[in-house]
């Protein structure tokens, strides 16, 4: 195998990594995230589209902000 793909390997791995260690909340965000990336392109078809209204952090109530 080549140096390069090793790399390129080794990086998958760690990004795997990297999201299986978030928190969940994080993970609804990347979701949310994603769902606003992509409905523009879906509406765009003629799709209907309605993306996650996630309240942010800072918008939660406190005892969801504390237990985090």
């Amino acid at each position: 195998m080549t140096t390069e793909l090793e790399r390129i390997i080794a990086a998958k791995e760690k990004r795997r990594r990297d999201l299986a260690a978030l928190s969940f909340p994080e993970k609804v965000a990347i979701v949310v995230q994603l769902q606003k990336m992509v409905a523009p392109i879906l509406r765009g078809r003629g799709r209907e589209v309605r993306v996650w209204q996630i309240p942010a952090a800072d918008e939660r109530p406190v005892a969801a902000v504390a237990s985090r």
